[in-house]
């Protein structure tokens, strides 16, 4: 099998020679190297799906994502109980970002709450929903957790 593996490499345009000399490069591409993730590359996966400027809605997304940056600053700190990597299994299903991005971009949406209701995500489309006109980190902190803990165990026997 694995003669067969380097045999397929090299028929396209001798890859695995190329692999071979330059392995280090190919570190991370073909092994999984269980880095942590920081504020900024958690951050810049996403895109935030805003309401019109200057509208009400938006204003009140505005609020909520002040939060967010307060939580991800305490995530990056070691000040909440929530990590990284828990957000990402929660937004996207995976463990870590795949060694050539996701098929698509991950995006933050937002709700009108009512009744209290917990953030939730999809996992096909990568998106986080959060609600609109959160104004205390502590809030935010609480519906993430448990929004997180809920979901702990889906799809699992």
């Amino acid at each position: 099998m694995i003669a067969q593996f380097k045999e397929g490499m090299n028929s396209c345009g001798n890859l695995w020679q190329i692999v071979e000399k330059n392995w280090k490069v190919f570190l991370p591409l073909f092994t999984n190297e269980e880095k942590q993730l920081t504020r900024d590359e958690f951050r810049a996966l996403f895109t935030i799906c805003w309401s019109e400027e200057g509208s009400n809605l938006r204003e009140k997304e505005e609020d909520t994502i002040f939060c967010w940056e307060l939580l991800l600053n305490s995530i990056q700190e070691k000040q909440s109980t929530i990590t990284f990597q828990e957000m990402l299994v929660f937004i996207t299903g995976a463990d870590s970002i795949p060694p050539l991005g996701f098929p698509g971009e991950p995006r933050i949406e937002f709700y009108t709450q009512q009744n209290r209701r917990l953030p939730f995500a999809s996992t096909c489309g990568m998106v986080l929903f959060l609600p609109r006109g959160i104004q205390e980190e502590e809030e935010l902190t609480d519906l993430l957790n448990t929004a997180l803990k809920g979901y702990l165990g889906f799809g699992k026997i």
